[in-house]
């Protein structure tokens, strides 16, 4: 028995409305960041303009996805391809809604001595992105606390080289804020800290990729 036109109808509209909502779905997905630092009494604030190396400060970065996906953080000095200040890549999977704070306590990003301005490149993926494996091996392969100046330049320069597609293209570039009236004194104690409340939405493709582009010095 043929359907009729009414019921064929019916089925195009329907499938039009899945069709629209796929895509609603995979246009809302997206990742949220915020890069903060910690003092030596443990509390927190938001990376500004205004901030600067001290004793004990270590650079921190909250990150939450409302989908599953891995997150890479490459900090890089402003001019070149080399690390800065010693700070190593860091590497997570973030599952749906759940933070993560990068570096890990064992990878801890120390910022108490004047540097060069820095870069740090935020970039995320799918979990069976191409490619993805040999990355997350070569960022293992540069934790190590003892590695050769020389052989860390060298890996630095691979995984800048296998991210070149994704470093030279278009991303979303943001600087410290300005330290405003609701930043200034607003420092409080890490497990206390409302990340979420200056975090920046990246937000990721059909293919869950997405990248920010975090500049402070320049």
């Amino acid at each position: 028995m043929k359907p009729s036109f009414g019921e064929l109808c019916c089925f195009i509209l329907m499938s039009l409305s899945v069709g629209s909502l796929s895509s609603v779905a995979r246009a809302d997905s997206y990742a949220r960041v915020c890069v903060t630092t910690t003092d030596a009494d443990s509390k927190e604030s938001v990376l500004t303009e205004d901030s600067s190396p001290a004793p004990g400060k270590k650079l921190v970065v909250h990150l939450d996805a409302n989908t599953e996906c891995t997150a890479l953080i490459v900090p890089l000095a402003a001019k070149g391809s080399s690390l800065a200040n010693g700070w190593r890549p860091q590497m997570v999977v973030l599952p749906q809604w759940d933070e993560r704070t990068l570096p890990n306590s064992r990878a801890a990003w120390e910022w108490n001595e004047n540097g060069e301005p820095f870069e740090l490149w935020i970039l995320f993926f799918k979990r069976d992105a191409n490619g993805l494996k040999e990355i997350e091996k070569l960022v293992s392969a540069m934790q190590g606390p003892n590695l050769d100046e020389r052989v860390l330049t060298q890996q630095t320069r691979a995984l800048c080289d296998k991210l070149s597609s994704r470093m030279s293209g278009s991303q979303q570039i943001i600087r410290g804020p300005k330290a405003g009236a609701a930043l200034v004194g607003g420092a409080m104690r890490a497990t206390e800290f409302p990340w979420r409340d200056y975090s920046k939405k990246v937000t990721l493709n059909d293919a869950l990729e997405g990248t920010l582009l975090v500049r402070h010095g320049r």
